[in-house]
């Protein structure tokens, strides 16, 4: 009787060790399966990605005035939507100087020690988030989210900024801030000097009087434009995401740097 206990039992521990063994193939299997099932979603996603990067070049090509690409049906489940942004309608906070960070900030009632704070933040290194400045709360950034970037070349596009950011140009008057903004609609301002001419005696004296500060820090068409562009599969959260700085040029979009996440 005590042979065949000890025979049963070790029956029954060979039968768990490969219940347990079949269970941990099971899962490997599983995961192994899962992994696979990712890669080829993500495969889907960037392929959809690629897709919308070369429709919104096609279609700035065909007109320069397209900004954004609304969600798009690429078929067997796959989605893809972009954004053209154009970083030069916003405050430069890596290359504005003081006064006009100074200036920003007091007009959307962000505290001057803030501003100060960025300040002191981007002479130890470029900022790539306002999320880097210390002190900067989620109030304060979503003010400024709309006036301030951390792209481009640090100009100023007076075709494209908000007034509160056209305020902060040497020499420009509130007659300027309105003339620009209410003629960008229909005929943009093509130059300082036509600028100039359009603004009454006291406003193109003031314009005049730092006209080379003026000329550095504004132009008048967008010298680069960032996309965003997300591609996707439906019912998934798999997204594939690209940021591409382009540069306008006659007739299409030049890409000269592309990040992929």
């Amino acid at each position: 009787m005590t042979r065949q206990g000890f025979a049963l039992l070790a029956v029954l521990w060979v039968l768990t060790a490969l219940t347990a063994l079949t269970g941990a193939g099971m899962v490997v299997a599983r995961l192994g399966s899962e992994t696979t099932r990712n890669r080829v979603l993500l495969a889907r996603a960037e392929w959809a990605r690629e897709a919308c990067g070369e429709i919104l070049l096609a279609r700035f090509a065909a007109d320069p005035t397209i900004r954004n690409l609304d969600p798009i049906d690429l078929g067997r489940g796959t989605w893809c939507r972009a954004l053209l942004q154009d970083p030069a309608a916003r405050l430069n906070v890596n290359t504005a100087d003081r006064e006009a960070i100074m200036q920003l900030f007091k007009a959307v009632g962000v505290q001057p020690a803030l501003a100060e704070s960025v300040i002191v933040q981007r002479a130890r290194d470029t900022l790539y988030d306002l999320r880097q400045v210390p002190g900067l709360d989620s109030a304060a950034a979503a003010r400024l989210a709309p006036l301030v970037t951390v792209q481009g070349t640090g100009v100023v596009n007076v075709n494209a900024a908000p007034p509160e950011v056209l305020r902060t140009l040497p020499g420009v008057t509130e007659e300027a801030v309105f003339l620009l903004a209410s003629r960008r609609a229909l005929r943009p301002v093509n130059s300082a000097d036509e600028l100039a001419g359009l603004l009454s005696r006291s406003s193109r004296t003031a314009l005049l009087g730092n006209y080379a500060e003026f000329v550095r820090a504004a132009v008048f068409a967008p010298p680069q434009l960032i996309a965003s562009i997300d591609g996707g599969v439906r019912g998934t959260a798999i997204v594939a995401h690209a940021t591409l700085t382009t540069v306008p040029v006659p007739g299409r979009l030049a890409v000269i740097r592309r990040e992929t996440e």
